[in-house]
């Protein structure tokens, strides 16, 4: 199993379950579930990793705080190696609203007071120790980072979830690119994502800038992958949606697990599709991810035992009120 680290900002999310989301002037709402949990893009994608049974490390900054201290607790029950994490400020926090008649989320969030990781805390040896790196943004550690893990003959993997100058710019340095159905369709053009006629030729484009795998992902309608394979469109699966928060993300961690595992590029966004279809069934990113045994069960068999998620829920709903 090849090693995973990732370099990012890990938040602390209170998710709050609305009856409806209000739209109107002094509108009220009835809330009818709540969770402290963790978020952050390549965070919750490391959780995903670790419940899956991969082995990852975080680096970066985290709050000194009463949330830093969950996050940190959080990583270790998912097994990460959190020995480069560094502790300063408040932690990035935010709310997330989340509905049954919408069925997406709206974000109010609360930047870090932790000091800029800089290139000195950067500690080569161990992160040239791992195989894949996984980025969510274009930023000077990021090239930087990426520079030491192919020194080391290692991967860089890349979380597109909104589009940037810079991640273009960047590009060439990525060999695992996952965007979102947003960033497709910034670059091909609103509504594009529509179209699947054209999804090889438009991976092909994004392909030849220098990624060796590249994935979009389209909901529930499932994710395309282009690589040195070929061509492969994995379907979505149907599920009873509760929550699409984390679910991008929880796909790059069950993709990258994937890959660390030996899967191939499309068989590996097959498993993807699966681990975030059944991360959507449990309130926040991180109360459903399912282990590799019970993902591998829902693929063949459309179900699975559930005993993990009301475990994990009951873990969530815990913090804060004590």
């Amino acid at each position: 199993m090849k090693k995973i680290v990732a370099y990012g900002t890990p938040f602390m999310d209170f998710l709050v379950g609305l009856d409806h989301l209000p739209t109107k002037k002094d509108e009220g709402a009835q809330i009818r579930q709540t969770s402290w949990q963790g978020g952050g893009k390549v965070a919750s994608a490391l959780a995903a990793v670790g419940q899956l049974g991969g082995i990852a490390s975080m680096t970066g900054m985290i709050g000194a705080d009463t949330y830093g201290d969950f996050l940190l607790d959080d990583f270790h029950y998912y097994h990460i190696d959190t020995s480069h994490m560094i502790q300063d400020g408040s932690n990035a926090f935010s709310v997330v609203l989340f509905d049954p008649v919408t069925k997406g989320r709206n974000i109010l969030g609360r930047p870090s007071t932790s000091r800029a990781y800089t290139l000195e805390d950067i500690d080569p040896a161990f992160i040239a120790s791992h195989d894949i790196l996984h980025l969510e943004r274009a930023d000077e550690i990021s090239h930087r980072l990426a520079d030491i893990i192919h020194e080391a003959g290692g991967l860089v993997a890349f979380d597109g979830d909104g589009y940037s100058d810079a991640t273009q710019a960047m590009l060439p340095k990525i060999d695992i690119f996952i965007g979102s159905e947003f960033y497709y369709n910034t670059l091909f053009g609103e509504g594009a994502s529509a179209d699947s006629s054209k999804y090889e030729q438009n991976l092909a484009s994004v392909r030849a800038l220098g990624p060796k795998i590249t994935v979009f992902t389209f909901g529930d309608k499932g994710s395309a992958v282009l690589s040195e394979e070929g061509y492969y469109f994995a379907p979505g699966y149907s599920v009873e949606v509760v929550d699409t928060v984390g679910a991008g993300d929880v796909y790059h961690g069950a993709y990258l697990f994937a890959i660390a595992k030996g899967m191939s590029p499309a068989d590996s966004a097959q498993f993807a599709n699966a681990v975030a279809a059944l991360k959507c069934t449990g309130i926040g990113g991180r109360s459903a991810i399912p282990n590799y045994e019970m993902t591998i069960e829902f693929m063949q068999t459309g179900t699975c035992d559930r005993t993990l998620f009301e475990q994990k829920r009951l873990r969530y709903e815990s913090f804060g009120s004590n």
